[in-house]
């Protein structure tokens, strides 16, 4: 089918998740994007919350019409996952007591709606992965062709000259399931990655929050609601400061609605699954071929933080 629409279509594929929240939000009122699905995953809570979460996400936001399809509850080699309670509480919204959905879930897995949605559009359909990339390793297992069918995945995950926030080397998402990860880096499949070299530099100063909460529109209250918690959590272990919040998933919807935001280097990255102490490290091949095999992946290294905040909150004033 060809897409009439001039904007790009998305997938989204998400694990709701604070900053998935303020994510969605950006990308559900962008003009540059056309939503198409969200599918869930597991991730920073389980499969049915974070499937849960992005109900919740839509409803708030008047967007109950976008199909969301569930996905995977279990890392690709079938192992009970890891979430992040210690930074998205207990109900991976904040432990804010948002309200349940009164819409549902679509019945067809998002692993089989990924395949149909990139055959449908053919070629001219975006994937972005905020979570763990288990859905689309399990799509790519099922039907290969999907590399072509697929114009782009923007991955929010990798780190390359900063820290990973799981493990010293390795980033939360990619650590989650190492072996979907590197099933997806090794498809040749269009990678960009939006990772911690980015994520880190992209900070809501709390001035810059009180402007988002001052709105007071419906999805301004929800993310006033729910940012106290992963603003607690970061304060706590030293990742973010006075007070600021980092929304990591957001600058990866950002590169989809303008790239020309990022400075991105094309290099020769692969997905260490053996390591004791490396596992889910994305590890640059580029210097000296080192990894002849390795795929070029587009890895965002620096952002204009300022206009990409005034990006966010051009469409979080939308609402």
């Amino acid at each position: 089918m060809a897409n009439m629409n001039p904007n790009k279509s998305v997938i989204i594929d998400c694990d709701p998740g604070i900053d998935d929240a303020a994510a969605l939000f950006m990308a559900l009122a962008s003009d540059k994007l056309d939503v198409v699905a969200l599918t869930t995953v597991f991730g920073n809570v389980g499969l049915d919350q974070t499937t849960i979460n992005a109900l919740k996400i839509l409803e708030v936001s008047g967007n109950e019409k976008i199909p969301v399809y569930k996905g995977a509850g279990r890392t690709f080699d079938f192992k009970n996952p890891v979430d992040a309670r210690h930074i998205h509480g207990n109900d991976g919204l904040g432990d804010a007591s948002i309200p349940e959905p009164s819409i549902t879930h679509k019945a067809k897995h998002a692993v089989n709606a990924t395949i149909d949605i990139a055959n449908e559009y053919d070629g001219k359909i975006t994937y972005i992965a905020l979570g763990r990339l288990t859905n689309l390793a399990l799509a790519l297992s099922l039907d290969p062709a999907l590399v072509d069918l697929i114009s782009e995945v923007v991955v929010m995950g990798g780190a390359i000259h900063q820290p990973g926030n799981a493990t010293p080397v390795a980033s939360a998402n990619l650590y989650g399931d190492v072996m979907a990860a590197a099933v997806v880096y090794a498809s040749g499949l269009n990678i960009a990655q939006i990772g911690l070299d980015v994520c880190n530099k992209v900070e809501i100063s709390v001035l810059e929050q009180e402007k988002i909460w001052n709105l007071g529109s419906p999805v301004s209250n929800f993310l006033k609601k729910i940012t106290p918690f992963i603003q607690s959590a970061y304060g706590k272990i030293g990742q973010a400061k006075e007070e600021a919040v980092r929304y990591n998933d957001m600058p990866a919807v950002g590169y989809a609605i303008d790239d020309s935001l990022f400075t991105c280097e094309r290099l020769k990255i692969v997905i260490e699954t053996e390591g004791k102490y490396t596992r889910g490290q994305t590890v640059d091949g580029s210097r000296r071929n080192f990894i002849d095999d390795a795929n070029s992946v587009n890895v965002a290294l620096e952002v204009d933080d300022v206009n990409l905040k005034k990006l966010w909150f051009k469409t979080i004033s939308t609402y």
